[in-house]
């Protein structure tokens, strides 16, 4: 299962050097963040840190629908002819999401990437509604478009967490994906929930919720099993989870808001700005993010530390930005080794680690230290029973 980088805001020398050094296999950039006149310059850079790296490229035309709207902050994409703001009326036209596709194509088809990802809208509310039927023409037609470049097409899926609420119509509108005439090799899926941004020191997101886990492993699941690829954007810490339900790769980055996906990103919040978020230590045992001064909890339970490459750096000082990112990709490749070809066998071990950082934290507080103790339980349940709701709607 591979680990992508989610590019985004300041990413300084943290990409290059995740290829260079083997920690990610690739990269999806954001248009939001690239600048046009630099795009190729920065796939060379990606291509020479690493020639067999995957190299992707969001357009990022979901965030349409907030051109325009005040306070809305969207970067290099207000400099992109495609980012037009469409009426939901004139988008159920097959002829006028054609046209939105093929703008888009025309934006990125004589780029050097590997796969193209094609545009869709985002589906904010329900799968049983008019922007689901607009998604799903979206995805019906993108590789028509995008087709004659002769690589791979993957279609975006974006919907919002609310709509992987109501079981019988996800199942329905992926029943529809699955049987379409014209399909692309593979999707991008990416699960909003609610408003972060890059400055958040935590995020206390509505994503980490049992039903929405188990429902985003469904759709990864069902793809799969439909032959299928599947990145999963913003997934971070779900990771070893979504790969073990049939991902082919899973995204994460350095800030919060790449690390989570949310449309409040486009937007700027009100008193933005303020200190930087703190450096973290991504701990596979507690399958959760540490202060620098938390990893002293490891005299206690010496599997805090997870015993890779990276923690060198944290054991000796406080690292850097870049440390950071690497120390969080890294920390996802090596979880993603309990993900077997066989299902059962992947969620045996996924339970067992979610079982092991309870018994971590309840040391812990043997210990007196409970700080955020009922925090992460709640955390850990939210994880336990998203593998519950996953095997019921697979039917497992």
């Amino acid at each position: 299962m591979k680990v992508f980088a989610q590019h985004g805001h300041q990413p300084s020398d943290k990409i290059t050097r995740g290829l260079e050094e083997g920690a990610i296999d690739g990269v999806i950039f954001s248009s939001r963040y690239l600048n046009p006149d630099k795009v190729q310059e920065k796939l060379d850079d990606a291509y020479l840190a690493n020639p067999a790296a995957e190299i992707l490229i969001d357009s990022e035309f979901y965030a349409s629908r907030l051109k325009g709207t005040p306070n809305s902050q969207l970067g290099y994409l207000e400099r992109q002819s495609y980012l037009k703001t469409y009426r939901r009326r004139d988008l159920v036209r097959t002829e006028v999401v054609e046209r939105a596709l093929r703008e888009v194509y025309q934006s990125v088809r004589y780029l050097p990437v590997t796969a193209h990802i094609a545009p869709n809208i985002y589906v904010s509310q329900s799968f049983d509604s008019m922007e689901a039927g607009i998604a799903l023409n979206f995805i019906e037609r993108a590789k028509s478009v995008f087709g004659d470049s002769k690589k791979p097409v993957y279609a975006t899926l974006a919907v919002d967490r609310r709509a992987l609420l109501s079981p019988s119509d996800f199942l329905s509108f992926l029943n529809d994906v699955t049987a379409l005439g014209t399909a692309p090799e593979g999707f991008y899926l990416l699960v909003g929930g609610g408003s972060i941004t890059e400055r958040s020191d935590l995020v206390q997101s509505e994503i980490m919720d049992a039903n929405v886990l188990g429902g985003w492993m469904m759709i990864n699941f069902s793809l799969a099993q439909n032959g299928f690829k599947v990145i999963n954007g913003f997934a971070d810490v779900l990771t070893p989870f979504l790969s073990a339900a049939g991902a082919t790769a899973c995204a994460t980055g350095w800030w919060s808001n790449l690390r989570t996906f949310s449309m409040g990103r486009y937007v700027k919040p009100e008193g933005a700005g303020g200190q930087l978020p703190i450096v973290r230590y991504l701990s596979k045992l507690l399958l959760n993010r540490l202060r620098i001064d938390e990893l002293s909890y490891a005299a206690v339970v010496p599997g805090i530390i997870n015993g890779l490459s990276s923690d060198d750096e944290y054991l000796n000082g406080i690292p850097g930005r870049t440390t950071e990112a690497l120390q969080t990709w890294e920390a996802l490749s090596s979880l993603n080794s309990n993900v077997s070809d066989q299902l059962e066998v992947s969620l045996a071990n996924l339970l067992d680690l979610i079982a092991q950082a309870y018994t971590a934290y309840s040391t812990l507080t043997t210990y007196g230290i409970t700080a955020g103790y009922e925090t992460a339980t709640e955390y850990l349940d939210q994880l336990s029973g998203g593998i519950e709701v996953f095997r019921r709607l697979a039917e497992i």
